[in-house]
């Protein structure tokens, strides 16, 4: 298994009109791949998805400051 981070972003407006993107949630997550942990991630954060516009999955294994 490997670690897996998933954030959950809503899409919104700035005062100027320009999109950002909004984080939601965040979750670290144990899973076999990233498909599965995004798979994990949401029903863990159940009917709060349905406001959810993007979603990133990062393998945290890529990142040098995550201690194995």
């Amino acid at each position: 298994m490997n670690g897996y981070r998933v954030s959950f972003y809503k899409d919104l407006l700035n005062s100027n009109g320009h999109n950002f993107k909004c984080l939601q949630r965040q979750i670290d997550i144990e899973s076999d791949d990233p498909s599965q942990a995004r798979v994990l991630a949401e029903h863990q954060i159940g009917k709060a998805c349905l406001n959810i516009d993007c979603v990133e999955v990062v393998h945290l294994a890529d990142d040098p400051h995550v201690a194995s």
